[in-house]
């Protein structure tokens, strides 16, 4: 898509997440027409005045289809922990087919064929629906983000509370990274037919991440291990009681055996080292930087 003359357009499926919000950001600084797609008028992000935004229901095939015309790709980050998943992904590929639109990439998950993991093996479902389809596609599957562990702190920033063993390794991806590497895959040509894990550089446990934030803080970062159960049952107000079960079948499997990838295929989309943990960190609090 690099070899074109006029200003590539982007449809962005999910825009008022926190992937999507840093996407928009990332496509709009390389130039690119974004066109931002929510799925109620109430979440729609902020954005420049160049970007159009449109609201549609992942159960609206006709209309995701309009909203795909004049496109030459798009993004879809589906909601999480949806059960529908499966029938959202296959309205997106028969809208991409109606609207004949030239390339679509999927947000996914890596190691999504994890049968133990239930959220994971939906996406991996909507893969290969996807592979099986005429579209020109590209699967992205990051691995969990650094500011997800982020999110873990304490209202205080004192404690890192997680629900798996302090020792579980991970190696987490900064999501301006993702949202960098994403772009580049969107606008630029060689990605079809691609699906590309997407790990950050470090392999780390929970104890050297809090260690991380300590040096970001400039305070004293310790980390509490709660029981998957417990951190599940917490979520279940907010996510429901089937999604909360899901959870806790992805903190047993991060407890059991860690959540690690290989950052080579990151290198290659960025054209550069990607970034460490403690710059994440340093960057997310920058009033405490040192």
């Amino acid at each position: 898509m690099s070899s074109h003359s006029r200003m590539p357009s982007v449809a962005v499926i999910g825009a008022a997440g926190q992937t999507g919000k840093r996407l928009v950001q990332a496509l709009a600084e390389r130039g690119a027409k974004v066109r931002t797609l929510v799925h109620r008028d109430d979440r729609v992000p902020p954005a420049p005045k160049t970007f159009e935004t449109r609201a549609v229901a992942l159960e609206d095939v006709p209309g995701l289809a309009e909203a795909f015309i004049g496109m030459d790709a798009v993004y879809y980050i589906p909601p999480p922990f949806d059960t529908h998943e499966v029938q959202y992904g296959a309205n997106v590929i028969a809208a991409a087919e109606g609207a004949g639109l030239p390339r679509l990439v999927y947000h996914s998950v890596m190691h999504s064929a994890t049968p133990s993991m239930i959220h994971h093996e939906r996406k991996a479902r909507v893969e290969l629906a996807l592979r099986e389809s005429p579209l020109a596609w590209t699967v992205l599957q990051p691995c969990i983000y650094s500011q997800s562990i982020l999110r873990f702190l304490g209202e205080d920033g004192t404690q890192l509370r997680v629900g798996f063993s302090p020792e579980t390794m991970f190696t987490p991806i900064d999501v301006d990274d993702l949202a960098e590497a994403a772009t580049a895959v969107l606008l630029e040509s060689g990605h079809e037919y691609a699906t590309y894990e997407l790990a950050g550089r470090q392999r780390l446990s929970t104890l050297e991440m809090a260690e991380d934030i300590s040096r970001a803080e400039g305070r004293d970062v310790t980390v509490t291990s709660l029981t998957p159960a417990a951190v599940a049952a917490a979520a279940a107000a907010r996510l429901g009681q089937e999604a909360s079960l899901e959870m806790k079948a992805m903190l047993d499997h991060y407890d059991k055996y860690g959540y690690c990838g290989n950052a080579n295929v990151l290198r290659m989309l960025l054209r550069r080292e990607p970034v460490s943990f403690l710059d994440t960190a340093r960057r997310e609090f920058p009033r405490h930087a040192r």
